[in-house]
């Protein structure tokens, strides 16, 4: 009798249990019906988090069926996140309200803004034309290493496919390496390599930090149990141990780089602003190498996979090719082989290939940020603490800003085409006083890079060439699975290249 009696208390305690759980989801899950938002169906407990998982092809495939809508409704576990793609409302959300929404994934001090602010001004000369300009040769050293090894890469191929990616990540590695760490890393030029392997790591980790990210957009404090040393263990000391080695080095020494290692032992010597010692943010060695490191990861698969995009689009399309690569030859000639910073400046062409390819292959993929104060955004009243995510390709594909938007055509990016469309239809480094403060690197590392493939070599398909690219679905970010399979010919030039003339 008394075990019956435990029995049934047992099953009404479970059964009372599962009852306020289900009373809270159903709850919690009416959140966004009540608003009358269109909205994702959830999934018991996790929300949506099982699309972010999926990988971003299988999001952005669930959000195209409100594509009409300009925003979607969706749930991180059991708290609500909103993602938008209206470009008025996505202009309020990354600029005009940006009071409101200043928090995102991962900067220095997320919590304290105005701190963030002061180290983000500080920082911000570190990408001004003067200082790209000091930066070209570093970047030119690693153009000429990737010159040679697909020349031999080309060589050993005899006339069959190499995998673009290969070399262009290794290219991005030492680009990183040598401007943000001070350091020739010759990924290019040694296979067993500390830099590539710990680049590597990086890149199969990534998962780890986009979870970062989508924590703090909702739960910064559960976001803080996940700092970047316990997510990259290994690769957090080395990068520290690198930096602090390298200053101590310069110090020591005197010596002088004009990378990016030089620009922030700059800054901790003028000091940041001290007008306001509550806000003053103290540029350590410590937080040095935290944003040389945040700098690499950043950029170093966008690089390569927008580079890779690029190729493959031009070789499908010979005549474009042929149109970019007489744009090189003919800047070229004009400046007697010189690669400088105007040359580069010059090729336009090459310049709105590359925003094509930012277009079609965007590695920034959704822009995070989390409301810290309620704010209505168009007719939509969003309430302090909500995920807001803008899926920036959802406005890069869209037939009514782009007309057929799987067509790779640079001529979108002309100044004409550019001054129809609405200014935050584009966003391929963010937009807003968030916006990326590196996307002049960027662009002359990517602009570089291109002229130098074109210049001496010629790019068409081979037997493996997909011209659909299938994307990595374990990979969040869009991420080729089987790499960038390219025939490569080495051009028979009648104009010496610029260190042929030295």
């Amino acid at each position: 009798m008394q075990f019956g009696t435990t029995a049934a208390l047992a099953a009404a305690t479970v059964a009372v249990a599962l009852t306020a759980v289900y009373v809270f989801y159903a709850r919690r899950y009416s959140y966004w019906r009540k608003r009358g938002v269109p909205h994702l169906k959830p999934v018991p407990i996790l929300g949506n988090m099982n699309l972010f998982m999926s990988g971003f092809k299988v999001l952005l495939e669930r959000l195209e069926q409100f594509r009409d809508e300009g925003v979607c409704g969706l749930f991180m576990f059991s708290s609500p996140a909103l993602a938008v793609w209206d470009p008025e409302m996505v202009k309020q959300v990354l600029c005009k309200d940006f009071s409101s929404f200043h928090d995102r994934g991962m900067p220095y001090d997320e919590a304290d803004p105005l701190k963030w602010r002061n180290l983000r001004t500080r920082m911000s000369p570190t990408f001004t034309s003067g200082k790209m300009k000091r930066m070209l040769p570093l970047m030119r050293e690693a153009a000429d290493d990737l010159r040679d090894a697909l020349a031999e890469g080309a060589a050993r191929s005899e006339g069959s496919e190499v995998d673009m990616l290969l070399f262009l990540h290794r290219f991005s590695t030492d680009v990183i390496g040598s401007c943000a760490f001070g350091m020739r890393c010759n990924c290019l030029r040694e296979e067993n390599n500390k830099f590539l392997a710990m680049s590597r790591n990086l890149l199969r980790q990534t998962f780890g930090q986009l979870l970062r990210v989508m924590l703090n957009s909702f739960s910064p404090r559960l976001a803080a149990l996940l700092p970047m040393r316990f997510l990259f263990p290994e690769e957090h000391q080395f990068f520290l141990t690198l930096m602090r080695d390298t200053v101590e080095f310069r110090e020591k020494n005197k010596v002088q780089r004009h990378d990016f290692v030089d620009l922030m032992m700059q800054l901790r010597d003028a000091g940041l602003d001290h007008s306001d010692p509550d806000n003053h943010v103290e540029l350590t060695t410590n937080m040095m190498a935290a944003q040389a490191f945040i700098f690499f990861v950043a950029g170093l698969d966008n690089v390569s996979n927008t580079l890779g995009y690029c190729l493959n689009r031009l070789s499908i399309d010979q005549a474009l090719q042929d149109r970019v690569r007489a744009e090189v030859d003919d800047v070229l000639r004009r400046h007697g082989g010189d690669l400088s910073y105007e040359a580069l400046k010059e090729m336009d062409l090459v310049n709105r290939t590359i925003l094509e390819g930012l277009r079609l292959w965007n590695p920034i993929g959704v822009l995070f940020r989390r409301c810290n104060a309620t704010t209505k955004v168009g007719d939509l009243v969003v309430e302090e603490g909500t995920a807001v995510f803008v899926p920036a390709v959802m406005l890069h594909m869209d037939p009514d800003l782009f007309p057929e938007p799987a067509r790779f055509d640079p001529d979108r990016h002309t100044a004409e085409a550019q001054a129809g469309r609405h200014p935050y239809s584009f966003m391929p480094f963010g937009e807003g006083p968030r916006v990326c403060i590196a996307s002049r690197f960027a662009l002359m590392e990517l602009r570089l890079a291109l002229a130098v493939l074109l210049r001496d070599f010629a790019f068409s398909p081979g037997p493996k060439f997909e011209r659909d690219i299938e994307l990595d679905t374990k990979h969040p970010l869009p991420t080729p699975k089987n790499g960038i399979r390219l025939r490569v010919t080495a051009r028979d030039r009648k104009q010496p290249r610029e260190d042929e003339l030295s």
